[in-house]
C-alpha cells in the first residue's frame, strides 16, 4: 500500500505552461483523501512553491532547494542542511571567473553577488525561457515586477557576507553556453563535499552533498515508519537522480533526460499529459 507520494515540480508536476494540470490536482487530492502523504521535492525555495499549493488547495510537506530544507504542511522548517562556509568563497570564485549571474538561497531569502542591472537581465532570461514570454519589452516589465526580483538582496562585501550568521543552503547559476556549464560543473566537483546538479541543461545547482532529494526523502519516510516500497516518487532531471537510487518505485517522466530514463525502473507519461496522475492512479488501482 502506498503511503507517501513525492514529486518534483519543474518538468514533472508542472506542465510546459508552468502550471499543474487539472488531472494532477485531482489525483493528488484523491490520494490525500485516502490518507497518503504528498511531498513536493524541488530545487525551488518555499516562496516559489507555496503559491501553487494555495491555488489548488493542496496541503503538503516540502523538500526544498534539492534537499537543503524540509518543511511541514504549515511551512515550518523541520530540518535544514547549510553549506560549509569554508567552501562558499571557492565556489563563488569559480562562478565569477566565468562572469555568471549567481544567486544564493539562504535562511534569510535570496541574495546575489551581481548588480541590480545584471540580476534584472537574468530575470528577463528566466521570464522568456520559463514563462515563455518571448517579447523582450513584455518580459522586461514582468521581470521588473516579479516577486523574486523585488525580494532579491545584494551582497556588497562577499567576505563579510560569508562571515555573517546567514546560512547558505543553495547556490544557483544559469548560462546558455552549455560548454561553460560543463566546464564549471567539473571545476566545482573538484572542491569536494558538494552536490553539483542541474534541473535544466542551462543551470547549475550547488548544495552540501548531503542535501539531495532522495536522501532527505528516505530520512523523512523512515522517521514516519514507511517502507521503501510504500513510497512513489517522480522526477525528470539531474537533481532528481537520488530519488531513483534510493527508491524502488521512482517514476521518470517520458520527457525526462536520458540519464534519468536509463536508471528508472518505471516510466510514466509526459508532464504535459499528466504523467504524475496516471502513475498515481496505476499504483493506487483507481
Amino acid at each position: 500500500m502506498i503511503k507517501v507520494i513525492a514529486s518534483d515540480m519543474d518538468g514533472t508536476l508542472l506542465n510546459s505552461q508552468h502550471d499543474i494540470t487539472e488531472e494532477n490536482v485531482k489525483a493528488i487530492l484523491k490520494s490525500k483523501e485516502l490518507g497518503i502523504h504528498f511531498i513536493i521535492a524541488t530545487g525551488r525555495m518555499y516562496d516559489s512553491v507555496k503559491p501553487f499549493m494555495d491555488k489548488y488547495g493542496i496541503k503538503c510537506e516540502y523538500i526544498l532547494m534539492n534537499g537543503a530544507e524540509f518543511r511541514d504542511e504549515n511551512g515550518e522548517i523541520v530540518e535544514s542542511i547549510s553549506m560549509n562556509k569554508g567552501k562558499i568563497k571557492d565556489i563563488l570564485d569559480i562562478l565569477r571567473k566565468e562572469n555568471l549571474i549567481v544567486e544564493l538561497y539562504t535562511g534569510d531569502g535570496s541574495y546575489t553577488i551581481n548588480t541590480k542591472e545584471e540580476a534584472l537581465k537574468e530575470m528577463v532570461y528566466r521570464v522568456q525561457n520559463f514563462e515563455k514570454v518571448q517579447d523582450y519589452d513584455k518580459a522586461l516589465e514582468i521581470a521588473k515586477n516579479h516577486d523574486h526580483f523585488k525580494s532579491l538582496k545584494y551582497i556588497d562585501d562577499i567576505d563579510k557576507f560569508i562571515e555573517s550568521d546567514i546560512e547558505v543552503r543553495k547556490i544557483i547559476t544559469f548560462s546558455n553556453d552549455i560548454e561553460i556549464i560543463k566546464r564549471t560543473k567539473s571545476e566545482l566537483s573538484d572542491i569536494g563535499g558538494l552536490a553539483v546538479l542541474s534541473s535544466f541543461i542551462t543551470n547549475i545547482e550547488i548544495t552540501d552533498e548531503r542535501a539531495q532529494k532522495g536522501y532527505i526523502l528516505k530520512k523523512v519516510t523512515e522517521k514516519m515508519g514507511v517502507k521503501n516500497e510504500e513510497v512513489i516518487a517522480f522526477g525528470d532531471s539531474f537533481n532528481d537522480y537520488s530519488l531513483f537510487t534510493e527508491f524502488k518505485k521512482a517514476y521518470a517522466m517520458e520527457n525526462a533526460i536520458p540519464e534519468i530514463k536509463e536508471i528508472a525502473k518505471n516510466i510514466t507519461d509526459t508532464n504535459d499529459n499528466s504523467g504524475v496522475a496516471k502513475a498515481i492512479y496505476k499504483e493506487l488501482g483507481i
